[in-house]
């Protein structure tokens, strides 16, 4: 998964745009924390490994949040799409609070259970499963890979 994290933070480099730092472990235990408080959800482990390279991505069309973003607080270049922050947002649909958010696609949700299983990509809209993925690496590598 490394290898992909390190291609697409270089095609946004090559592009111009702005990529956030990785986080450290300080800021992943915090997170790990909240999303326990705020919406019994657990971190998944690759998804922490995505956080320790690049604290969120915001590139071609692909959101993958970040540990700590918000629109009060946001990162380098005004990404604010925090897991924390986001997931407020996207629980003030229906049934959305069923899942944790990791990310987005122009037309999709990046989604896991509560327990930080099941990877799917959902529909935005009806929250249809339009992908199943063997794990959160697998979904972050195929996502990742087909940008830039």
């Amino acid at each position: 998964m490394d290898a992909v994290i390190v291609a697409a933070r270089d095609a946004q480099v090559a592009v111009g745009e702005i990529v956030q730092s990785g986080a450290d472990e300080a800021r992943i235990a915090a997170l790990r924390t909240a999303l326990q408080r705020a919406f019994g959800a657990t971190l998944p482990d690759d998804y922490a490994a995505l956080l320790r390279r690049s604290d969120g991505v915001d590139f071609d069309g692909l959101v993958l949040y970040g540990s700590w973003q918000s629109e009060a607080t946001p990162g380098p270049g005004g990404f604010w799409q925090g897991l924390v922050a986001a997931n407020k947002l996207w629980r003030e649909g229906p049934a959305h609070d069923a899942y944790l958010v990791l990310g987005e696609t122009d037309i999709d949700l990046f989604t896991v259970d509560l327990d930080g299983s099941n990877p799917v990509l959902r529909d935005k809209v009806s929250s249809d499963v339009n992908e199943t993925f063997p794990s959160v690496g697998a979904a972050i590598q195929r996502l990742l890979a087909t940008r830039g």
